[in-house]
């Protein structure tokens, strides 16, 4: 570990909570049936509305969104076709700078999605690049001639499954697609792209944006010379880009030179963030290379280990203590349960043999996100418990960029995960506000049950037990800054760590089945500790810590 480049003590973004927006589904304004930035601005107070003491806010600190410029939805918005405007799908720039101005009145930063491995193909540089050899774009994207015998210049692959490689009639070669053929890669090793690039992250910081999360940001560089890469001895996997070692196309040395040309960028700007998606299937699948040598790359690298780790208290710990050990110092670790790519973590974990009560296992889950040392990302709806639309109806599916290319690495589509949120039990779900029209994708049909309007009105729900836990972290030192200790260190049943600061000792168990005795080191005093949040004790008692836990007992105790 190095110390590298120090942070201030509290950077907004170490101390504060993310909330990713999926731009489609979350809310819509003009009735179209499609989710728009007017509709996330009338939706900013339930987020945040900018009093502490609020009875109906979440209470959250920065939206990030999926992408929201201009592009022909092949991936839906991740196929850019233009950098510097706003789909009309979603609205106008004047829509953009509104919702910008009324996050940061609430205190809400605003961080948007960058997708800079790829273009659409219907973008203007594309267009240009592909008509010949020698114009003035011809290697702004990485094209390469046909074998001789007519096939493709190497074994690269798609994420999205087949291979990486389409041809082009029109300059008689191939161009390289990490993910659809409708999103061909940039050519990064060339300095013209990288000028267009930044003088576009430019134009947004200008606006008030407050950070990027760089779209697969391991893979932007790749060989100067596409070698080939080998093949996995005796691999076997249904799925061909598993079975290769992805030696040429991702991971190279230069594409941390490319973040640290981005990072410096943000630099120049004030508090401003810099997150990325450092896995695709990884051969480092270490995220904390993309902190930088000297903390110099990436606020917030995402990795998924954690994230994808079974309901079970031992996976769990291990990967926080595996980021504890090797987060390097100066730099902070960032957390999610949930995002646009994955099943939502209850549609995960409830098919597991102990979780017989999702509602129950929520709170666990949000409690765990919300207390480990790190930056907690929510995805939207998670807060309510929402969950997968398993059964969704083949024709109204959108996810055509997996759908397309079968035999990738991601689910034959990501659709159950992108649901319309679930406002209230009106006309679907009042995302369209009570608007009868068919939404872009179908609203899952739990919305009865499941849904902001009902938790709100319970005090016992996912959601007011989120509100609760995210009130106690803004107002924890401990739990926004301090440091993270176990108390279990093989972890069966149970979670007990400790957050700590100088000044502030919080001890936090979870209960991941039914009730056992429960017993801490001897060096914790079992004696005076405030309930700060729990599903079972009451908030603001002075207890002594209990022998025993319920099932799926959370008790966050701060030592008075």
């Amino acid at each position: 570990m190095t110390d590298g480049k120090q942070f201030k003590t509290e950077e907004w973004w170490k101390t504060g909570v993310i909330y990713q927006i999926y731009p489609f589904t979350f809310a819509d304004a003009n009735g179209d049936g499609v989710g728009d930035l007017k509709g996330i601005i009338q939706r900013l107070d339930y987020l945040n509305d900018g009093n502490p003491e609020s009875e109906t806010s979440l209470g959250i600190d920065a939206i990030w969104l999926s992408p929201i410029n201009q592009s022909p939805m092949v991936d839906n918005g991740y196929d850019v076709s233009d950098y510097y405007d706003i789909s009309p799908t979603f609205g106008t720039l004047e829509d953009f700078d509104a919702l910008v101005a009324e996050s940061h009145k609430r205190g809400v930063k605003v961080i948007l999605d960058l997708v800079i491995n790829h273009t659409s193909n219907q973008h203007e540089w594309f267009i240009e690049s592909s008509t010949s050899k020698d114009n003035p774009k011809h290697d702004w994207y990485l094209w390469q001639d046909p074998e001789p015998d007519g096939g493709l210049p190497n074994n690269w692959l798609s994420y999205f499954g087949g291979p990486g490689w389409t041809f082009s009639e029109a300059r008689g070669q191939y161009y390289f697609h990490t993910f659809n053929k409708n999103q061909p890669d940039l050519n990064w090793r060339n300095p013209e792209v990288r000028q267009a690039i930044y003088a576009m992250i430019r134009f947004w910081l200008d606006k008030g944006v407050d950070g990027f999360r760089l779209d697969a940001s391991s893979v932007f560089s790749k060989d100067e010379f596409y070698r080939y890469n080998p093949v996995k001895f005796g691999a076997t996997d249904k799925n061909a880009y598993h079975n290769q070692h992805h030696l040429y196309d991702k991971d190279l040395p230069e594409n941390h030179e490319i973040i640290r040309e981005i990072r410096q960028i943000t630099d120049e700007y004030e508090d401003r963030l810099l997150i990325g998606e450092t896995f695709i299937d990884s051969r480092l699948y270490d995220s904390t290379i993309f902190y930088g040598v000297n903390n110099d790359e990436l606020h917030l690298p995402f990795a998924f280990e954690f994230s994808f780790s079974p309901w079970y208290p031992g996976y769990l710990q291990r990967e926080i203590e595996k980021k504890e050990l090797i987060t390097p110092a100066g730099a902070w670790p960032t957390y999610f349960l949930d995002n646009h790519d994955i099943p939502r973590h209850l549609s995960r974990w409830v098919e597991c043999s102990l979780c017989t009560n999702p509602t129950e296992i929520a709170k666990a889950a949000g409690a765990l996100l919300l207390t480990t040392r790190g930056t907690p990302v929510l995805y939207y709806g998670q807060e309510i418990g929402m969950v997968d639309y398993v059964d969704m109806p083949s024709d109204k599916s959108r996810d055509t960029a997996v759908m397309d290319d079968h035999g990738g690495a991601l689910p034959s589509s990501r659709d159950g995960a992108r649901t319309p949120m679930q406002w209230d039990d009106s006309v679907n779900a009042g995302f369209s506000f009570g608007k009868p029209v068919d939404p872009w994708l179908p609203v899952n049909p739990n919305y009865f049950e499941v849904n902001v309007q009902r938790d709100l009105a319970d005090k016992t729900s996912i959601l007011n037990f989120y509100r609760l836990l995210l009130k106690v972290r803004k107002n924890s030192e401990a739990l926004r800054l301090g440091s993270w200790r176990t108390l279990i260190h093989y972890p069966d049943e149970h979670l007990a760590y400790v957050r700590e600061t100088d000044h502030e000792k919080v001890l936090v168990i979870i209960n991941f089945s039914y009730e056992k005795p429960f017993v801490v080191d001897s060096y914790i005093e079992p004696e005076n500790w405030l309930v700060l949040a729990s599903n079972i004790l009451e908030a603001g008692k002075l207890i002594d810590l209990p022998d025993t836990l319920h099932p799926f007992e959370v008790a966050i105790l701060r030592k008075e």
